[in-house]
């Protein structure tokens, strides 16, 4: 796995009503411009009420690990400054409060292939970004501290490990993991 193609998907995602969103687009332009990506914005099917999602993102919307390791700091910082200057109005405090870190894991089949994919997410407030598991390790085995420095210094077998780890017992889906184990020779007990 190259460390300069480009296969993490990554982008900082704000929702709106659908009223605020080209307003929220003329202010996320400024955040855009400190990164040099583009803005980009899409209404979300909702039951409930109308949704739209403003995203900031470089142009193809992927990125390659070593360019991601050389600027999350900054990316990191201008996700953080939406949400301290927009959504707390400046409160630091607050936004550290709010600025949530999470991990997802979500399975893909490929319409013409059929081919199924698994996806490992990362949130960091409004900065989100994820990738096929398998570029993942592959990064792991081609370049370890590459991989380690940029997933929060944790390999996937002990994210994915942690993940199971954190879901209610009747969420932790045995069937998954041993597939994950058989799949990608990780080791998910303990």
């Amino acid at each position: 796995m190259d460390s300069e193609e480009k296969w993490i998907n990554i982008g900082i995602a704000v929702s709106v009503s659908p009223e605020k969103r080209e307003g929220m687009e003329k202010l996320l332009k400024l955040y855009a411009d400190e990164l040099g990506w583009e803005v980009s914005s899409r209404e979300v099917p909702s039951e409930k009420e109308k949704k739209a999602e403003v995203l900031i993102s470089p142009a193809s919307r992927t990125i390659s690990p070593s360019d991601l390791n050389d600027r999350i700091n900054k990316i990191a910082g201008v996700s953080f400054g939406i949400l301290k200057d927009i959504v707390f109005r400046g409160d630091r405090e607050k936004a550290l409060k709010h600025h949530l870190q999470g991990t997802s894991l979500t399975a893909a089949v490929h319409p013409g292939t059929k081919k199924e994919f698994l996806f490992l997410g990362h949130t960091l407030g409004f900065l989100w970004f994820n990738y096929e598991l398998s570029n993942r390790i592959a990064l792991e085995k081609e370049n370890p501290e590459l991989a380690r420095s940029l997933f929060f210094d944790q390999t996937a077998e002990e994210q994915l490990r942690e993940f199971f780890q954190k879901k209610k017992p009747e969420e932790n889906d045995a069937k998954l993991k041993a597939a994950l184990e058989k799949k990608y020779g990780i080791n998910l007990k303990g």
